[in-house]
């Protein structure tokens, strides 16, 4: 059997370009002219989930999977990772972030969105 449009692997990696660059509009957070906070994001990719697995220690911990989520994987407009991965930021992210939003920018991160979401 052929593909008309090209190989499988073609289509995939052409599907995946077409999922980059989403945005997610933190609920409730917004800075001092109240705009909201904006986080852009690529979907994970495996190589992308092995290393937050790795760097949360395993992944069995769900809150570090989120962590280390948003921590690698939330980007500002221009595609400039958000977060840096340092002892204060961690320390920022875990202690003087509601759990709530953490979870709500990894959970965005990591759903599949639906075609009318991408904008292509």
């Amino acid at each position: 059997m052929t593909q008309e449009n090209g190989s499988a692997l073609d289509l995939l990696t052409q599907h995946f370009e077409r999922l980059r660059g989403q945005k997610f509009e933190v609920p409730g957070v917004r800075d001092a002219n109240g705009n909201p906070l904006v986080v852009y994001y690529d979907p994970p990719t495996n190589a992308d989930a092995t290393m937050i697995r790795r760097r949360s220690g395993g992944g069995k911990d769900e809150v570090k999977l989120a962590l280390y989520t948003v921590i690698y994987l939330a980007k500002d407009a221009n595609g400039k990772r958000l977060f840096a991965d340092d002892a204060a930021t961690v320390q920022a992210l875990t202690e003087r972030v509601s759990g709530a939003t953490l979870i709500a920018m990894a959970t965005a991160i990591t759903r599949v969105s639906g075609a009318d979401e991408l904008g292509n």
